[in-house]
């Protein structure tokens, strides 16, 4: 009797380990609301010639959000361009520019958004770096 009792104890630990298992879960899943595409192309080009960047970002929260594009050469991030960003939705950018120098350019797509009874943005999410070799 002993036994039984043991082995159904075991088993509504083990039900409820995996229900809470799934609620944190979907717990995690529920909070990442973020949607963003970016690249560049092509990854290698002659130095004089142009680099497609097109991406764009958002996510579901109400605030104002604004999509820029940032390349980086040796020294820090500098934005090429942004979206014109709105409410919950920080736009899109596809433009293209040219390879002046040699070397390795690095480029993203920065998402940044205004925090409640702010006008100043802050940097939300920051999309995987391309890479493209200038010859």
């Amino acid at each position: 009797m002993m036994s039984f009792l043991n082995r159904r104890a075991a088993r509504a630990a083990v039900v409820t380990a995996a229900g809470i298992s799934a609620l944190a879960l979907t717990a995690v899943t529920a909070s990442a609301k973020a949607d963003y595409d970016f690249k560049a192309s092509p990854h290698a080009v002659k130095a004089g010639g142009r680099i497609h960047l097109k991406g764009y970002a958002d996510t579901d929260s109400d605030l104002f959000q604004k999509f820029c594009v940032q390349q980086r050469q040796g020294g820090s991030w500098r934005t090429v361009k942004c979206a014109h960003g709105s409410i919950g939705l920080g736009g899109s950018v596809d433009t293209w520019i040219r390879a002046k120098h040699r070397g390795t350019l690095k480029f993203r797509g920065a998402l940044y958004e205004t925090d409640w009874g702010s006008n100043k943005l802050h940097l939300q999410l920051v999309t995987p770096t391309e890479t493209v070799r200038v010859r």
